[in-house]
C-alpha cells in the first residue's frame, strides 16, 4: 500500500491540473457577443466535465463498480452533448438553453402547485426556493416567455446524437454499459446486488447482496481519458487548433514519478484503500 499523504498530494495535483487545463481553454475562447449562447454553453459543458472529473478523482473510495460508473456515465453524456452541439453551435446552444429554462419553469409551476397545500411553517422556505428559481430564469429570459418542452432537448435520442457526431462506438461501448449502472438495470443489479442461492432447496431464488468491489485506479484512467476527449474536441472545433489535452498521460507520468519504486515493490500496481 502506498503512502497515504503522497497519494493525497497526487490527487491535489490532479485537481490543479484539471482546473488549469479548463482555465486555459476558456481564456483562449473569444466570445461572439452576437450569439453569447455559444460561449455560455460550450464553456459551461467543459466546466461540467471538469467538475465530474475532479469530484470522482477526489474520492478514491468511489473508484469501484458500484459508484464510478455513475460519474463515468455522466461524463459520457456530457461528451456526446458537447460533440453534437459543436456541429452547429449557434442553433444547438440556443436550443440547449431554451430547453433547460423550460424545465426550470416547469419545476417552478409544480412547486407553486404544491405551495397551495403546504403547511404554514413550510410555506416561507418554499417561497424562497421558488423566488430563487424565478430569479435565475429571469436573468436570462422572462419566465412567461419561456416555452416548456418535455421532450428530449435535442429532439433526438442520445444514440442519434452520437451517430451524427461520428462517435457511435463511444456510445455503444461506453455510454450504454455505464447506463446499466445509472438506471439500475438487471444487467448491473444482477451482478452487483444479487446472486443465486447456494441451497439446493432454493436454487431458483436469488438472494440480495452487496458485492465487495475494491477501488480500482483504472477508473481514474477512464476519468482522464474522457476528459481528454472533451478538451480535445473543444480544441479542434471551438479553438480551431490541434488537440492538446494529455491529462491521462500526465497522470500516468505523475504516478510513475511519485510511486515508481513502490509499484515495483507491490507487483506493479497502486493499492487504493477503500
Amino acid at each position: 500500500m502506498i503512502d497515504e499523504s503522497k497519494f493525497e498530494d497526487l490527487l491535489r495535483a490532479i485537481d490543479a491540473k484539471i482546473r488549469q487545463e479548463l482555465r486555459l481553454r476558456c481564456e483562449a475562447y473569444t466570445p461572439d457577443f452576437r450569439m453569447p449562447e455559444v460561449f455560455n454553453v460550450l464553456t459551461a459543458l467543459l466546466a461540467r466535465q471538469a467538475t465530474l472529473a475532479i469530484e470522482l478523482t477526489s474520492a478514491p473510495r468511489l473508484w469501484n463498480g458500484h459508484s464510478a460508473p455513475l460519474f463515468l456515465r455522466a461524463m459520457t453524456d456530457v461528451h456526446i452533448t458537447l460533440s453534437w452541439i459543436l456541429l452547429d453551435p449557434k442553433e444547438r446552444a440556443r436550443q440547449y438553453i431554451e430547453h433547460g429554462l423550460g424545465q426550470a419553469v416547469l419545476e417552478v409551476e409544480h412547486r407553486k402547485k404544491k405551495l397551495e397545500s403546504a403547511e404554514e411553517d413550510a410555506r416561507e422556505d418554499m417561497m424562497q426556493m421558488i423566488r430563487a428559481y424565478e430569479s435565475w430564469i429571469n436573468t436570462q429570459r422572462w419566465s412567461f416567455l419561456v416555452e416548456v418542452n418535455v421532450d428530449a432537448w435535442s429532439g433526438k435520442t442520445t444514440r442519434e446524437m452520437a451517430e451524427e457526431s461520428g462517435i457511435l462506438d463511444f456510445y455503444n461501448y461506453v455510454y450504454t454499459p455505464f447506463s446499466q449502472c445509472a438506471h439500475s438495470t438487471w444487467y448491473h443489479v444482477g451482478r452487483y446486488n444479487s446472486s443465486p442461492s447456494e441451497s439446493p432447496l432454493t436454487g431458483q431464488l436469488w438472494v440480495p447482496r452487496i458485492v465487495e468491489s475494491p477501488s480500482d485506479v483504472w477508473n481514474l484512467s477512464l476519468v482522464a481519458k474522457y476528459l481528454d476527449k472533451s478538451f480535445n474536441i473543444f480544441d479542434e472545433k471551438a479553438l480551431g487548433r490541434a488537440p492538446s489535452s494529455r491529462i491521462r498521460d500526465w497522470i500516468s507520468d505523475e504516478i510513475e514519478a511519485r510511486f515508481g519504486s513502490e509499484q515495483d515493490e507491490h507487483g506493479g500496481s497502486i493499492g487504493v484503500s477503500g
